[in-house]
């Protein structure tokens, strides 16, 4: 552990949370401006949510990067240049011409973004504890969750107002102002440095996690509860806007009750995690994700097609995901603590790649129906238990 000073770690904990906040800020205020994308361009659903899965397998894949880079540079070299990448990456949106610019684009943000999750995760893992850990990063994430919480207003008020670009504009701004404070306050925790391994040397590393069973119920467990809330992200829009005939903004807006669970979520695990124990959290919350999404199919296969249908079960939805998260997290990068960068960007290439799945296919889904949207979070959540008790079931939860 690290033995940086309480306000120094503070001050360390601060830079975090805005460079996690802003690769989930990037996706979120983006969303609601989905079918105006599709409109401009004249292309089909299928084509324009290419524009989210497409760079959440670019993110998946540049993980493995960032990890291994950051055991060899460091975190904080590492970091910087993944900012800079997602800078660059969302001025080229701002300015595409075409939808195959705009993608190309987002594949590039995609990549600089996904330094700021990998490195994030690390740094708390370098500083703390396993189970401080857990802690630490529900704070973290309690500390950044209130700019995703006001991004789908922000971007459903920019659609509304001045059009799609707006969007990336404004995370330009935002994305200019985070890279100077982290070049100012990122302070480096990797002290051990690590060499890059070659190919067979990275197999091996790898290797060693897929076939370590806590490790990989960690993983997937949070993958697949991920993929209930990149469900959201990709079929929602549709759902209630073109469906139902609600506003961006009015999505937006309602957008805020999943956001305020997803904080309540990560409060009770901040409170908690350490006292209750990592595995008996996770397991609380695959129970409340079980229940409220089925609550959603259920209300939605009944006719009920309001946004507080949508929006109440997916309150509790947001309360399971932040519960999980940083609990399934910090178990995850605990397993080999030697490893913590490696095991960082293979979570995360997991988490990504399966949320990728999640979100091309229920957003490709347009019937004239939400029933996608609702199916594809219950689906997701089932997957969840199964993965997450499928390697533990043996065991005593701590």
């Amino acid at each position: 552990m690290s033995d940086l000073s309480e306000p120094a770690k503070k001050i360390l904990k601060s830079v975090l949370a805005l460079t996690i906040a802003s690769s989930s800020f990037a996706v979120q205020v983006f969303l609601p401006a989905l079918p105006a994308v599709q409109k401009q361009f004249g292309v089909s659903a299928a084509v324009v949510q290419l524009t989210v899965s497409l760079p959440l397998i670019a993110l998946a894949v540049s993980t493995l990067m960032w990890g291994i880079l950051s055991d060899r540079y460091g975190r904080r070299p590492t970091m910087l240049a993944g900012l800079a990448l997602f800078l660059i990456g969302t001025l080229a949106c701002a300015v595409a011409p075409t939808i195959e610019l705009l993608i190309a684009g987002r594949l590039v943000q995609a990549v600089g973004g996904a330094a700021c999750v990998v490195i994030s995760r690390a740094i708390v893992r370098d500083i703390y504890g396993r189970e401080r850990a857990a802690a630490e990063l529900a704070s973290l994430i309690a500390i950044m969750v209130i700019g995703p919480m006001l991004a789908p207003i922000i971007g459903g008020v920019l659609v509304d107002t001045v059009g799609w670009r707006g969007s990336f504009e404004f995370i330009a701004v935002f994305l200019a102002g985070v890279l100077a404070y982290a070049g100012f306050r990122l302070a480096e925790t990797n002290h051990q440095r690590l060499p890059i391994p070659d190919l067979t040397g990275i197999f091996l590393a790898y290797g060693r996690l897929v076939r370590s069973s806590d490790f990989m119920a960690y993983a997937l467990q949070s993958a697949f509860m991920i993929g209930t809330f990149y469900v959201v992200l990709s079929a929602a829009p549709y759902a209630i806007i073109t469906v139902m005939g609600y506003s961006a903004t009015e999505y937006g807006l309602g957008f805020i009750l999943s956001t305020v669970g997803y904080l309540s979520g990560n409060l009770i695990a901040q409170r908690y995690s350490q006292r209750v124990g990592i595995d008996r959290m996770i397991a609380l919350a695959l129970a409340t994700a079980l229940i409220s999404t089925f609550a959603t199919v259920a209300l939605l296969m009944a006719g009920v097609w309001t946004l507080l249908a949508v929006f109440v079960p997916l309150t509790f939805m947001g309360i399971a995901n932040g519960m999980s998260l940083p609990n399934a997290n910090a178990g995850a990068v605990s397993v080999y603590p030697e490893m913590a960068g490696t095991a960082s960007g293979l979570l995360s290439f997991l988490q990504n790649g399966i949320a990728a799945l999640f979100a091309q296919v229920t957003g490709s889904v347009q019937d004239g129906t939400p029933h996608a949207f609702g199916l594809g979070m219950f689906v997701a959540a089932v997957l969840a238990v199964v993965s997450f008790y499928g390697p533990v079931r043996h065991k005593t939860l701590n």
